[in-house]
């Protein structure tokens, strides 16, 4: 799989760093979306929906390198990635572009972009499709060892306890010595992800100690050899790219959210939630209190077998999915 039908671009931002993103316009009255993967991947995430299923369709695709990884600038200090920031740079994209209003979509930390370009910038999203993270709240308030507190009475396990080493500051050291024990945590079977990523100590242990497993089928040679090409010691390793753990663990996220006014907290648009039932990091249940809530009032989810890449484990029926909903709820020009 590959974005090369796609048009590559890249735009220097106002804030002096520079992106990369794959373009393919919209046909007709068709919406466009906007892609934001998550850790640890990048707008190759999305070749398989763009290629087999969007682009097809006639949806209009803009799918990022997010800050920090691919080819996009790979900044060290965590600031940089406060939400608005990156949400600014995305509506610069979209000004590129000439694109008024898009369906904003993403996967884990993309996801939460996503839902952030909404909330920062309402004008410029017709959508919101959440894949894995549900709707995240900017209470602008945040604190790790309370999230982990709550969610062991919850579920059991802290379900954030790898956050403490993928922020610490040996923590992207680490991960460059033991590229092939990082790749294999987080491909692998998604029930490990409760010994390895939910339980204290556990990815630190795995990765220090060179640890590695078998991977699920969607892993491939291809897959894992671009993997080791983005993360080379002289592309910078992991350093950026856990910058985003670390604006959210150090406080930067929780003073951004800040300025979000009560009203865009509201998601005043139609969402779409797709979720893997096998998930332990994020489980599709979280997205239940904001339904109660009342800040969904207009959500559709969908929940398959798999884990936290379900949608590359059933890309066929994610596909579908996604292009389900978008019929149902894009069905006329008016509604773009």
């Amino acid at each position: 799989m590959d974005l090369s039908k796609l048009t590559k671009k890249t735009l220097k931002v106002s804030r002096g760093y520079t992106y990369t993103y794959y373009t393919s316009p919209a046909q007709g009255a068709k919406p466009t979306l906007i892609l934001f993967h998550g850790w640890p991947d990048s707008a190759l995430l999305w070749a398989g929906l763009i290629n087999d299923h969007l682009v097809p369709n006639g949806y209009g695709v803009v799918a990022l390198d997010c800050l920090g990884s691919g080819e996009t600038s790979r900044p060290t200090d965590a600031k940089e990635y406060a939400w608005p920031k990156m949400a600014g740079d995305a509506v610069e994209i979209l000004d590129a572009e000439s694109l008024a209003k898009v369906i904003s979509l993403g996967h884990d930390w993309g996801s939460a972009l996503c839902q952030r370009l909404y909330n920062y910038h309402p004008s410029r999203v017709s959508g919101l499709a959440m894949i894995n993270v549900a709707y995240m709240p900017p209470t602008g308030q945040f604190d790790l060892d309370e999230a982990n507190k709550a969610m062991k009475a919850a579920f059991g396990v802290g379900l954030l306890e790898y956050w403490y080493f993928f922020a610490a500051e040996d923590g992207a050291e680490i991960m460059d010595k033991n590229l092939d024990s990082v790749y294999s945590v987080a491909f692998g079977d998604p029930m490990s992800w409760l010994e390895n990523w939910c339980t204290p100590g556990g990815m630190r242990d795995f990765v220090s100690n060179g640890r590695t497993q078998a991977v699920l089928p969607y892993a491939t040679d291809e897959h894992k050899r671009d993997f080791e090409n983005r993360f080379k010691p002289e592309k910078g390793g992991f350093a950026s790219s856990l910058c985003w753990y670390k604006a959210a663990k150090g406080g930067v996220q929780s003073e951004a959210e800040k300025s979000i006014p009560d009203e865009a907290k509201v998601v005043n648009v139609p969402a779409f939630f797709w979720g893997g039932e096998d998930d332990q990091v994020c489980r599709p249940v979280a997205l239940q209190g904001s339904i109660a809530a009342g800040l969904l009032p207009n959500v559709k989810s969908v929940v398959r077998p798999g884990g936290h890449w379900a949608l590359l484990e059933r890309p066929t029926e994610f596909g579908e999915d996604v292009v389900w909903w978008l019929r149902e709820t894009y069905k006329y020009s008016n509604n773009l």
